[in-house]
């Protein structure tokens, strides 16, 4: 709470209260000095009787507190009181003749609504009730404004997470993109195209006995079978830039949805459609490895035919990114000269009610202590880890009515991450 709302809650607050059957005019001395020595001043508003006042409870303002003659009105009480319990808040005094008193032999009455007191006892009475409604109207003031600033503070807690998240999936897409980038630099820094100026030089050199330097000269008579081999190694080499250089726009491509994602995420719950598990899959393996890296890892691919689920399009594929780039990191820190991955979608049980997608990877595995752990926001095996990847992962595959889960032998026996969806019922009957 901040220092400002401190002080503002500090002072005491008025109270509303609702004085029924007592004459303005010809209140009982003692009652007007309790009533006039309360600090702030209340808000008092007096009827004569018990109908008068409910109308008056159900149009007005809130009262803290309803102090009723029940010695003029004794079956007042029971009306009043079920009026309160019909939604009103207030503390209800009811002041009872001491005739009355003594025949119940008990000074003071309580119920669920308030007191019933004897008049001897009431102006002490009032006086407590008065400053104790003021303490719980200044507590259930507190608690308003906490809740409200809770409320903030989630919210600016969220957007911070949001941030995070965008910042961790747009860093792995980044990975791709230096990659090949750096590919492009090497290919274009080699580049043979260099040999092709030179070889225009030494034609134009001789450009006038063209023919018989290219025929007889034995410089010349290398440049066309030269020229045929470059033009053959530079089709290849536009054929390797031209991929990369594919590759750089589909993840900058990507990078903008994963901004777009959270931007409707920050304002909605995401824009949902049937995707097809296989398609996304097949796309973030597109993302997330390179053509070298089936030098040593073997791709293992088990696709069943399922249904297509409901789901976040971008925010599925960010996911499986973090999952396949992590499974690709565990197995580059598992020392042996071959890796398996294998990627599995089927029904997840015979009712095919729901469908399932599993990465498995021959990696470093998790140590079974760290099992748990692995969802938890902030907790990271990884030296250069944040704990951001796999705990926004898991909300947002629990906000799509999805589940994930991780499995390990433990440490050097790989890791099975497997991510379920339901499927709709439309599409389980058609």
């Amino acid at each position: 709470m901040l220092s400002s709302d401190c002080q503002s809650l500090s002072k005491a607050l008025s109270l509303n209260i609702l004085m029924i059957g007592f004459p303005e005019s010809g209140i009982d001395p003692s009652y007007r000095s309790v009533l006039i020595s309360l600090e702030p001043q209340p808000l008092i508003e007096w009827v004569l009787t018990v109908q008068s006042a409910i109308a008056q409870i159900a149009s007005a303002n809130p009262y803290d507190v309803i102090v009723l003659d029940c010695r003029k009105e004794r079956e007042a009480w029971g009306p009043l009181c079920q009026t309160q319990q019909e939604g009103m808040d207030a503390i209800i005094l009811g002041i009872v003749s001491n005739a009355e008193a003594e025949s119940r032999q008990s000074q003071i009455a309580e119920d669920a609504v308030g007191y019933r007191v004897d008049e001897l006892l009431a102006p002490t009475v009032l006086k407590w009730v008065l400053h104790y409604a003021q303490e719980r109207k200044q507590l259930l003031s507190e608690q308003e404004l906490l809740r409200s600033q809770l409320g903030e503070a989630s919210y600016k807690i969220e957007m911070a997470d949001v941030a995070s998240t965008v910042l961790h999936n747009v860093g792995n897409v980044l990975t791709s993109v230096t990659v090949a980038a750096n590919m492009v630099e090497s290919v274009v820094d080699q580049s043979s195209v260099t040999l092709v100026n030179r070889m225009a030089q030494l034609l134009r050199a001789h450009s006038e006995d063209l023919g018989k330097y290219l025929t007889e000269d034995p410089k010349g008579k290398r440049i066309p079978p030269s020229l045929e081999k470059l033009g053959a190694y530079l089709i290849e080499e536009q054929q390797a830039v031209l991929k990369e250089m594919q590759g750089l726009l589909k993840n900058i491509c990507h990078m903008k949805q994963i901004i777009a994602s959270h931007q409707t995420m920050a304002k909605s719950a995401g824009q949902v459609e049937h995707v097809a598990l296989v398609d996304v899959l097949s796309h973030a393996m597109e993302l997330s490895f390179q053509p070298g890296d089936t030098n040593w890892i073997t791709i293992h691919r088990d696709y069943q035919d399922v249904p297509s689920v409901l789901v976040d399009q971008h925010q599925l594929l960010q996911i499986l990114v973090n999952l396949l780039r992590n499974a690709k990191q565990a197995m580059r820190q598992q020392a042996q000269e071959r890796h398996d991955l294998h990627l599995h979608v089927s029904y997840k049980s015979r009712d095919e009610t729901s469908v399932m997608m599993t990465i498995q990877d021959s990696g470093i595995g998790i140590a079974p202590e760290h099992v748990s752990k692995m969802f938890t926001r902030g907790f990271t095996t990884k030296e250069d880890g944040n704990g951001i990847g796999l705990h926004s992962s898991i909300r947002a595959i629990q906000k799509m009515g999805g589940s994930m889960h991780v499995q390990s032998d433990g440490v050097g026996r790989g890791a099975t991450f497997t991510l379920s969806f339901p499927v709709q019922q439309e599409d389980v009957l058609s």
